[in-house]
């Protein structure tokens, strides 16, 4: 199965440097989505978005980031953006609802990456769903074209509302991974990582027979901080603060000889755990967290 991320990261960074190739653009607007486990339509659809903005505001570098489940991830865009020679970006949510705690996560990350980068790149958060007014003008308009259209959910096949058979299928297998794909991971290159696994799992012959990984992407996993997560069962091993080389070394130790990765290996506890690659902040900067 082709997996979205691969779709989007390169295509969306490719445009945002053809754009860049005609003039430098002194403001930069993000879009930032959700993305699916399942589909890759929000990402097309967030695209289709941004193609419409580069038409109207031609002037404007604008790119797409998922929150989740997808990528290219906000700091990947964010560094397209400096790249690009963008003085201000503006980061624009496209869901609905932004959670006060989703609008506290994009400000940590936005200002993770303005220290680590030492860009010299203002960064603000625009709120493209502020005025109930404007949303409620948008509804009307949807209800208005869907009237006109009479495009309808049913259908006369005698199919219509019939589950496929193969969601009833349990695939045998010798393991079962789930590969964190929540914001946080997300951000950690968590898209990139999950592509390389079903890479690697493809190279050494195990996406497929009784034998095969079976590699689920999911939400947040929880430990954040412990980013890049996997879980892999039967056993049950917490892989935390994932890279290719760690990843690597799980498909040829753990899943072609049965021994488990130590140096990226956790176990449930009580107690604060810190990984290769930890996202942790210092105590004194968790605030109310």
């Amino acid at each position: 199965m082709k997996c979205d991320s691969e779709l989007s990261m390169n295509t969306i960074q490719d445009k945002s440097l053809q754009v860049s190739q005609h003039h430098e653009p002194d403001i930069a607007v993000i879009l930032v989505g959700r993305g699916s486990l399942y589909t890759q339509q929000p990402a097309e659809e967030l695209s289709s978005l941004a193609d419409e903005l580069r038409f109207k505001h031609p002037t404007w570098l604008v790119t797409e980031a998922l929150l989740e489940q997808g990528g290219p991830s906000l700091p990947q865009a964010l560094e397209s953006s400096r790249r690009a020679g963008a003085g201000t970006a503006v980061l624009l949510p496209v869901f609905m609802p932004v959670e006060a705690a989703t609008r506290n996560w994009l400000r940590f990350v936005a200002q993770r990456w303005q220290r680590q980068s030492t860009a010299p790149l203002e960064i603000l958060l625009g709120d493209l769903f502020n005025d109930s007014h404007d949303v409620a003008d948008a509804a009307v308009q949807a209800v208005s074209r869907s009237l006109v259209s009479k495009t309808t959910l049913a259908s006369d096949s005698g199919n219509a509302g019939t589950p496929d058979p193969d969601w009833s299928v349990i695939p045998p297998h010798a393991y079962h991974v789930l590969f964190c794909h929540g914001p946080r991971c997300t951000t950690a290159g968590a898209a990139e990582l999950g592509a390389y696994l079903r890479k690697r799992l493809k190279d050494a012959g195990l996406d497929r027979g009784p034998g095969h990984v079976l590699a689920a992407r999911t939400g947040c996993l929880y430990p954040c901080n412990l980013g890049p997560v996997m879980v892999v069962y039967p056993e049950g091993t917490w892989y935390c603060g994932l890279g290719e080389d760690a990843i690597s070394r799980i498909v040829d130790c753990h899943f072609l000889n049965g021994k488990t990765v130590s140096a990226n290996a956790f176990h449930p506890s009580p107690h604060r755990q810190l990984s290769p690659n930890s996202q942790t902040p210092p105590l004194e900067s968790l605030g109310e967290e």
